[in-house]
Order: structure tokens, then C-alpha cells, then sequence
């Protein structure tokens, strides 16, 4: 008997997972997170590449056009994800094609009259398609993270219609900014959708990862635990994506403290990641944390006294909840 087949064993006999609960796969595709992320953002230039590439080569100019290049493409990556779900390469070429077909069906439905909000929820459903019918994890979980950013902003767009072009280097960031009464409204209609569905996820983890809905509640997670820190640092309400002209000097009023709403996203992200016992999503959640936490010092103008005194709050807060958490683990007299 396996490892895994004695382990599934004793949890049977001890009654975690039901007694008819689908057998374990011995077999696994799992590969390093570094190569994940390699080949995730290879895929994504590979597709951008080859969409380019057919443009130019098939002169795509309507919308019908576009859909009959994306449709095919996407059932070419399913047909090679279910094909061979060990060989890398036929993996990075299905998510290039894959990547390639999700932007021609965005593009199809909003080549001539696409709103940022229009584009944003185009790119919300195929993500949630894509997520529900490919035969990969790793298609799956960079499916969700895209859904989840997507919705990010088909949330920002619906309080403040804007144009396709200000979803990357238009001026609606800016505007949102400095109106203070949507702020708090478009942080959370935002957050708190996916904040429950993860929170809703891992407390059912015992649950979906005894059903064959692990297959899918598994990319959802992690997908998602990855949006709260890195969807947050591409939608803050100062801008958009980055691209635009940043703010500096901005006054230091209340509603200049919402990169820190964001810092308490990360810091979730890290608590869940720790509940799911994965230590590179931890890190990217603090990452996020520490990008965000520069953006709120080097954006907003006040005298370095009041920076220090946030910062030190910041670091005493980090320190009680050290101490807390010190005081849970076994043997310190706490609860496990």
C-alpha cells in the first residue's frame, strides 16, 4: 500500500473524509511554483503573440471575425489538456491558445462599441466559462485570479461608466479618488463578494476536497487568495493599472488612507493562506501587503512625523498579532 492509500486509509477509519468518498489519484502534475509562474506568463506573451500573429496574418476586422479565430482556439487547448496533462510543452501551448482564444472572444464582443464596464464583464463570463470546462489546475487557477480581477473591475465601472480606453490609461481612477462617498461603496461592493466566497470556501475545504468538486473549489481558492493582494495593488482608486500618471502629495485625509483597506486584504490572504497550509501564496499576500504600504508612504503628502507615527502603529499592531498567534500554537497554554 501506497503512502497516500495508508493515509486516506486512516482518515477514513477515523471518519475526516466519508467512508464513500472518491479514491485519491496516486498520480500528480504538480509542478514547482516557480515553473507555474514561468509557464504562466510565457503562455500569457505566447497567446498575445499568436493573436497578433493571426490578426495580421487573416486581417481580422469584425466581431464575427474575431469569434471564429477564439472559438476554435479554446477547444484546440481543451482538446490538448485532455490529450496529454503530463508533457509541458503541449501544457504551455494549450494556454497560449487558450489565452489567445479567451482575448478574440473579448475583443469579438466589444470591438467597435466596448465600454470599460462592457469589456470588464465580456471578460468576467469567459473567464467563468473557462474555469468550469478546462481540464487543467493550473488553466483553472489563473482563470479564476482573471474572474476575479474582472470583476474588480466591472465593479469600479458600474459606479463610474468610463471608456475603453481609461481601463488602462484613461483618468477614472483619478476621478474616483477624490469622490469621497464612492469609496468606501466601491471597496465594498468590490471585496466583500470574493472575500465571502473565499471565506465560504475554506471553511468547506473538509468538505469539497472529499467530492469531486476539488477539481474546481481547489483553482477557485487559490485563484482567489491570490486576487486580494495582487487585484488590489491593479484596482486601487487612485488608478486603474499602473499606467497612468500617479498622484503625489495627495492631502492626508481619511480618504487617503485606502491603500491601507487593501494592506487588510493582504493580511487576510496571508490568514487563509496559512489555514490552507501554503507558504508561497503567504508570501505573496505579504508581498502585496508591503507594495501597498509603500504606495500609501510615497503618494500621500504630510510630514514625515505623521508617517512614522502610522508606521509605528502599523508595526505595533503587527507585533500583538504576533503575539497572539505565538500564544495559539501547542504547549503555550492557548488553543490549537
Amino acid at each position: 500500500m501506497s503512502a497516500v492509500s495508508d493515509l486516506e486509509a486512516q482518515l477514513r477509519a477515523q471518519g475526516v473524509i466519508p467512508a464513500d468518498a472518491p479514491a485519491a489519484s496516486e498520480q500528480t502534475t504538480d509542478r514547482p511554483w516557480f515553473v507555474a509562474l514561468l509557464q504562466g506568463v510565457a503562455g500569457w506573451l505566447a497567446g498575445i503573440f499568436l493573436l497578433v500573429f493571426a490578426g495580421m496574418t487573416l486581417k481580422l476586422e469584425s466581431g464575427v471575425a474575431l469569434f471564429l479565430l477564439g472559438a476554435p482556439l479554446l477547444a484546440a487547448a481543451w482538446f490538448m489538456y485532455h490529450a496529454d496533462r503530463h508533457a509541458v510543452f503541449l501544457d504551455q501551448f494549450a494556454l497560449a491558445m487558450s489565452i489567445a482564444g479567451q482575448i478574440a472572444l473579448t475583443a469579438s464582443v466589444n470591438m467597435h462599441h466596448g465600454t470599460g464596464l462592457s469589456i470588464a464583464a465580456t471578460a468576467l463570463i469567459v473567464q467563468l466559462i473557462v474555469l468550469s470546462v478546462m481540464p487543467n489546475k493550473a488553466a483553472r487557477t489563473l482563470a479564476a485570479l482573471f474572474a476575479a480581477i474582472a470583476w474588480i473591475y466591472t465593479a469600479r465601472f458600474l459606479l463610474l461608466p468610463a471608456s475603453a480606453d481609461d481601463l488602462v490609461f484613461g483618468e477614472g481612477g483619478h476621478a474616483l479618488a477624490y469622490r469621497g462617498w464612492m469609496i468606501p461603496v466601491h471597496w465594498l461592493l468590490t471585496w466583500i463578494p470574493l472575500l465571502a466566497l473565499a471565506h465560504w470556501l475554506i471553511r468547506q475545504e473538509s468538505r469539497w476536497t472529499a467530492s469531486k468538486l476539488r477539481v474546481f473549489a481547489r483553482p477557485m481558492l487559490t485563484g482567489l487568495l491570490l486576487a486580494l493582494p495582487l487585484g488590489g495593488l491593479e484596482a486601487t482608486a487612485i488608478n486603474p493599472l499602473g499606467f497612468a500618471v500617479q498622484p503625489v502629495a495627495m492631502p492626508l485625509t481619511w480618504w487617503a488612507l485606502f491603500p491601507l483597506l487593501n494592506v487588510a486584504l493582504c493580511m487576510y490572504a496571508a490568514y487563509a493562506a496559512f489555514l490552507i497550509r501554503s507558504n508561497w501564496l503567504s508570501g505573496s499576500a505579504v508581498l502585496g501587503a508591503m507594495l501597498h504600504l509603500s504606495t500609501f508612504y510615497y503618494l500621500y503628502g504630510t510630514t514625515l512625523m505623521w508617517k512614522s507615527l502610522i508606521m509605528a502603529s502599523a508595526g505595533v499592531a503587527l507585533l500583538i498579532a504576533g503575539v497572539a498567534l505565538e500564544h495559539r500554537k501547542p504547549g503555550s497554554g492557548g488553543t490549537t
